[in-house]
């Protein structure tokens, strides 16, 4: 079980008060989407069967090839190699660097992220060859999860992996969300977008898909390799149009995308594609696990309990300030809840990284929501964190926030505007207090705030 632990020995976030609660809450909600038990609720197997999505996937009569890929493929794997004893083949397991990880049977490699490196493009080119090899006989089953856009990377025609790194770094410092980037990987990449079909289109194919996207758009998750794609070249040009960088990414990249918008090259596969006959997808788990989690453990605990949102997103600044008004609205007039009470919001928001500074989303929120606390003192907390426990560049997994906060870092000599507008949100938790540490979770289903008030 993953705990979280408050670095430091601050007495303000001692596990007896409002971050105890807060600590309890979100253990709670990452316990709620452990990858291996969201494969055990929704695969089952019954002799020589899987059963997933109410369907059937006989196993006798050809051979079972297990590929996965992300943050919490290590989970996913484990359980899936239960489910199939005496039945795998073999496959091929994908993680971060440093990913938490349970005993497997199967080859586990560690790739980029997340940016891809050359063991990327390695393991993309394995996957590739043994979905060239699998029989209509055989059944492959792909487990994804986010992370799994850059652990397999498979550069299209005329595109070197360097080009998908820079056009990769470039949209995340540019606050793209996840959507805008995967739309444009899609393009760029040849088994996204609806890739590993077309490379085994006679075979069994089930996608089990853990959704870190907002909204649970599982064609978003990895950048949907084993599902239809509905988006176009037109689209991800747009993204570049709309991030200020159609002269920015690598030459072969925008050449690439203008030669797809002048129809010379193929468009990915569409839902109807008769690769896709064969192919069941199926989401395990998302966010929603948690927060339901969250929420009946809160009340569990006599705290009045909402979701404000499940789909917070927009730049991490704006949505910190937000939230950091609610929970002041709260303290100050008792609404929209009676006190005790928590708030919670659910989502992934972006960083457009304009400074030298270190941070992440979830610090970048803390930091912006720290101004609207002040006064407050402890009656109030705001705890936000990454499901994954990687915020950015901090090396953090999230923070907590109260009342004092600005004030702590006000009196070490920092000035919270400016470390807001040079993104350095680190600095300031570094001297305000609040960073959560947890190690890599082995998951990863967005991230959430929690907004406490007694």
């Amino acid at each position: 079980m993953v705990r979280i632990a408050v670095e430091g020995a601050d007495p303000r976030f001692d596990r007896g008060g409002l971050a105890g609660c807060a600590l309890s809450l979100l253990e709670a909600g990452l316990r709620a989407v452990d990858p291996a038990e969201a494969i055990r609720r929704a695969v089952r197997r019954e002799g020589e069967s899987l059963w997933a999505g109410g369907r059937e996937f006989p196993l006798a009569g050809g051979k079972v090839l297990l590929l996965a890929a992300g943050k919490a493929a290590g989970g996913m794997a484990a359980a899936l190699e239960e489910l199939l004893q005496g039945r795998l083949s073999g496959g091929l397991v994908t993680v971060p660097p440093g990913a938490l990880l349970p005993p497997l049977a199967l080859p586990v490699r560690e790739a980029g992220h997340p940016l891809p490196d050359e063991a990327s493009r390695s393991c993309a080119e394995e996957v590739a060859r043994r979905l060239q090899g699998a029989r209509p006989e055989d059944l492959v089953v792909v487990a994804l999860s986010g992370g799994a856009s850059a652990l397999w990377s498979l550069p299209a025609a005329g595109l070197e992996l360097a080009d998908l790194q820079e056009t990769t770094r470039l949209l995340q410092r540019s606050g793209a969300p996840i959507e805008e980037v995967n739309i444009v990987r899609k393009h760029l990449d040849l088994l996204k977008g609806g890739g590993i079909p077309l490379l085994a289109p006679k075979t069994r194919l089930l996608g089990l898909i853990l959704s870190d996207v907002v909204g649970d758009r599982i064609d978003m998750v990895a950048s949907g390799p084993t599902m239809p794609d509905p988006s176009r070249f037109s689209d991800a040009w747009r993204v570049l149009q709309r991030r200020d960088l159609c002269d920015r990414v690598p030459v072969a990249v925008r050449d690439r995308l203008i030669a797809g918008l002048a129809g010379t090259l193929p468009e990915t596969p569409k839902p109807g594609h008769p690769a896709f006959a064969r192919v069941e997808n199926l989401c395990v788990g998302s966010a929603q696990d948690a927060v339901a989690a969250i929420l009946r453990s809160a009340r569990e605990q006599g705290f009045a309990a909402a979701c404000l949102t499940s789909s917070l997103q927009g730049e991490s600044a704006p949505a910190g300030l937000l939230l950091g008004n609610i929970l002041r609205e709260e303290a100050l007039y008792g609404r929209p809840l009676p006190r005790p009470c928590l708030l919670l919001a659910a989502g992934e928001t972006t960083v457009r990284v304009t400074g030298t500074g270190r941070g992440g989303r979830n610090l970048e929120l803390g930091l912006a929501a720290a101004s609207c606390l002040a006064g407050l003192g402890r009656r109030v907390l705001l705890a936000s964190l990454a499901s994954d426990g990687s915020d950015g560049s901090s090396e953090a997994a999230g923070v907590l926030v109260d009342g004092e906060s600005g004030m702590r870092a006000e009196s070490a000599g920092l000035d919270p505007a400016t470390l807001l507008a040079s993104n350095d949100s680190l600095a300031f938790f570094q001297a305000a207090g609040g960073l959560l540490r947890t190690g890599p979770t082995g998951t990863n289903v967005n991230d959430f705030s929690l907004l406490l008030a007694r």
